[in-house]
């Protein structure tokens, strides 16, 4: 009799936390289809990577990381600066090289100061423009489209692991609270069978 007390709920226990380990394995395996009799067997991961990208795609633009607070949060005063340093640093090595050697290099460098002050009073506005053309122009570019490229063309092993190293933690929860539940319903059959 007190076999029976341990020994159900034990085996419920194991076979709950058998069962959840088998259906995690099974988001990932078997990776290529595998013919059973009138059925076809693969992991729920392998056969619908590309809509799961395509789902991830969705959530990024949507959700994550929309274009438009994209620019928002790229539109800022040291990005402007950087930006302007950049352009006015290209722009004087330019000048500079397509300028005839004939003139004077004093009348290049007031040149070269002329463009630079109008450069650093005219980007602000200029980049302010950009920002603002490239928000109207909607499925220019999207950052889901690169995640979704990126996440298929990784090979199934490589899916595994980034869902593992994002999840890995849970999917053991998962595991244990099946071998939990498992426990529980057989200390409830046991008790149930004792009266």
């Amino acid at each position: 009799m007190l076999a029976r007390w341990v020994l159900i709920p034990l085996i419920g226990a194991f076979i709950g936390w058998l069962t959840n380990v088998v259906a995690i394995r099974m988001l990932f395996r078997p990776r290529r289809p595998v013919k059973i009799l009138f059925w076809t067997l693969q992991g729920l991961i392998p056969k619908r990577q590309a809509e799961i990208a395509a789902n991830i795609a969705g959530v990024v633009d949507k959700d994550l990381l929309p274009w438009q607070e994209v620019l928002e949060r790229l539109h800022t005063p040291a990005l402007e600066d950087r930006l302007t340093t950049m352009v006015i640093e290209v722009a004087r090595r330019r000048l500079l090289e397509r300028l005839p050697s004939f003139i004077p290099s004093g009348l290049k460098e007031a040149a070269g100061r002329s463009m630079e002050e109008t450069l650093r009073r005219e980007m602000p506005s200029a980049i302010g423009e950009l920002v603002a053309e490239i928000g109207r122009m909607p499925g220019v570019f999207s950052l889901g489209s690169v995640v979704a490229d990126k996440f298929n063309k990784l090979n199934l092993e490589q899916v595994e692991e980034v869902v593992v190293e994002v999840a890995g933690r849970e999917l053991r929860y998962i595991e244990w609270l099946g071998g939990l539940l498992g426990f529980l319903i057989g200390l409830i059959q046991a008790l149930l069978a004792g009266w």
